[in-house]
């Protein structure tokens, strides 16, 4: 489970930074930009899946503390799937080509929070799993 986490993390970190490649160009990239649009959704819903129905559940027996912290995670996990939503419903095709400068700036402060969430999870939820995968080998 861990590893298969660290892989999804490491998919947005590389889609995230192909956006952040799209968005430094002058002008939008119409081609480019649906596609890597695609990745970081799939890799976001991937996240979302595997830490909702494997990652969560395999860590119910945790301490207080650490239940509080995935507790925390979860609700900022489903805060930042709403914000992901209406980004994507808000900048549609047109609205891309209407006003770059603006999505640009959207999509750079929403790909910030993405990674920054991510980094949580790291930190949060690495050491978790580390542990249960230590306690498994023991049994």
């Amino acid at each position: 489970m861990l590893a298969e986490l660290k892989c999804v993390h490491g998919e947005l970190r590389s889609a995230i930074a192909a956006l952040a490649d799209l968005l430094s160009r002058a002008e939008p990239d119409d081609e480019a930009l649906p596609a890597v649009r695609l990745r970081i959704a799939r890799a976001s819903r991937r996240q979302r899946s595997l830490i909702e129905s494997g990652v969560f559940p395999l860590l119910h027996d945790v301490s207080p503390i650490d239940a509080r912290a995935i507790s925390d995670l979860s609700l900022e996990t489903a805060a930042q799937s709403v914000k992901y939503s209406e980004h994507i419903g808000r900048w549609t095709r047109g609205a891309v080509c209407a006003d770059w400068a603006g999505y640009q700036r959207a999509s750079k402060d929403l790909a910030r929070e993405m990674l920054r969430l991510a980094e949580r999870e790291a930190a949060i939820l690495y050491p978790l799993l580390q542990t249960k995968m230590y306690q498994a080998a023991q049994a």
